[in-house]
């Protein structure tokens, strides 16, 4: 019967014997040859997958393309996870107190405050600046921080292989320029912000048309302004308004019209059109004031000692202590008390002119006889002194000896453009005022 293939098994106490089929040999050693193949292909399979493991960096992209791959015995490192934070500092926040509400490490704050010592003070942040942080959330420690130590500087702080580096960069800025209009229904500031600019603006704005406008006094309904200004971006943001490059300011219907003009000497300055500066030799008024309570004249009743006299100034009401400045450059000539005027300041501007400043609280720090002052610098405070009713200052403006009246006296303007810049003036200005041309339709939505 041939070969016999034994296969006993218990069944009971009896052993049974199954005979083997000699014609299924064949089929059989082909079956083990197969499973052979099969395991063998898997095996190798399962060596080149693990050697080209792919390894996925915290943003999931694959590191295949740089041909980054890990051996067959090294494990795979766990996935990198990093959040990214932004904050706005507020008054009592500190580095350790935020850092520490991250689960950031006593010992790693430490680190960062040393790395970054010799460039800034992570010790001193102060509020309202901003805090970007970058932290692996894996083990909680820090990638990158950079904190806005001013508008133009930024401290950043990354993770190396030997620590923490730190450095002190620039902020770089896109500049563009912006044209800009408004009319006034209440008040330039409010004016000015819904034009979509900053406050500052408006400030700009009078200290350019301060000689030739009182903004406390002169400004109406339905003046207007138009701008042509640089502003700031930074990530597609506008982040602050930058300096002026042409203006107009129509105060009751009088256009005054600014172009800012800097020449080949570095001189800079703001011109009218014919290239006259705006700046005078005197500001429109030496104070920011309530109202003018008494005017200029030839024949006032005098409140106190109710008779009639000149009044040869103008009297501004104004809160005591209120500053006072000096309306242009000169040197003191008298401080002191002077009878009715009480605390009173003498001020020679040149061969021509003197201003007089009286009813003072007090002088300044600094002022005194024989001394110097700058134009818009301050030399004493409004008070009530001498023959007075209430709080106010006598400002007094002498020409050539006489006095004359400071709010209609034609006042000297400083240096025009020179001669030899007119022509590069006139092509500045050409460009800049056509561009304020184009906000007149602006203006006509306003119903100005």
């Amino acid at each position: 019967m041939g070969f016999l293939y034994r296969y006993s098994y218990m069944e009971g106490h009896k052993h049974k014997t199954l005979p083997f089929n000699p014609g299924k040999k064949g089929i059989a050693v082909l079956a083990f040859l197969a499973i052979g193949v099969i395991s063998a292909g898997i095996l190798f399979f399962s060596i080149v997958s693990n050697h080209a493991v792919v390894r996925y960096t915290e943003e999931g992209e694959s590191d295949w393309s740089k041909g980054r791959q890990l051996s067959l015995h090294q494990k795979p490192s766990p996935p990198k996870k990093t959040k990214s934070i932004e904050k706005s500092l507020a008054r009592d926040d500190t580095l350790y107190s935020i850092l520490i509400d991250k689960h950031i490490s006593p010992g790693e704050i430490s680190d960062l405050l040393r790395a970054s010592e010799g460039i800034h003070n992570l010790g001193k942040i102060k509020p309202g600046n901003t805090l970007k942080l970058e932290i692996n959330t894996v083990d909680s420690t820090i990638r990158c921080l950079k904190y806005e130590i001013d508008k133009d500087h930024v401290l950043v702080v990354e993770r190396t292989a030997n620590g923490f580096s730190a450095k002190k960069e620039t902020i770089q800025y896109d500049i563009k320029v912006s044209a800009k209009s408004g009319v006034i229904s209440s008040s330039l500031f409010d004016a000015v912000l819904n034009a979509g600019l900053a406050s500052l603006v408006a400030l700009d704005l009078s200290d350019i048309f301060m000689w030739d406008i009182d903004f406390d006094a002169d400004i109406r309904q339905g003046d207007l302004f138009k701008i042509l200004l640089e502003q700031k971006y930074r990530d597609g943001n506008c982040v602050e308004d930058g300096k002026i490059l042409c203006a107009e300011f129509v105060n009751q219907g009088k256009s005054y019209p600014a172009v800012l003009f800097e020449d080949e000497d570095g001189h800079v300055d703001y011109y009218d059109p014919e290239g006259k500066s705006l700046r005078k030799k005197f500001l429109k008024s030496p104070l920011r004031y309530k109202y003018i309570s008494s005017r200029y004249s030839k024949r006032r009743l005098h409140p106190i000692l109710k008779i009639y006299r000149p009044h040869l100034g103008i009297d501004y009401a104004a809160p005591i202590g209120t500053p006072v400045t000096a309306v242009g450059d000169g040197k003191v000539v008298f401080t002191g008390w002077k009878g009715g005027y009480g605390r009173f300041i003498k001020i020679k501007h040149n061969g021509s002119y003197n201003t007089t400043y009286g009813h003072l609280s007090r002088f300044a720090n600094g002022i005194k006889q024989r001394g110097y002052v700058k134009q818009g610098q301050v030399i004493g405070y409004v008070g009530s002194t001498g023959l007075s009713t209430g709080p106010h200052l006598d400002f007094r403006l002498i020409k050539n000896g006489r006095f004359v009246n400071p709010l209609t006296c034609n006042l000297p303007s400083a240096s025009p453009v020179k001669k030899r810049y007119m022509e590069d003036f006139k092509r500045v200005k050409k460009k800049m005022l056509s561009r304020l041309e184009e906000l007149d339709t602006d203006i006509a939505a306003y119903g100005g």
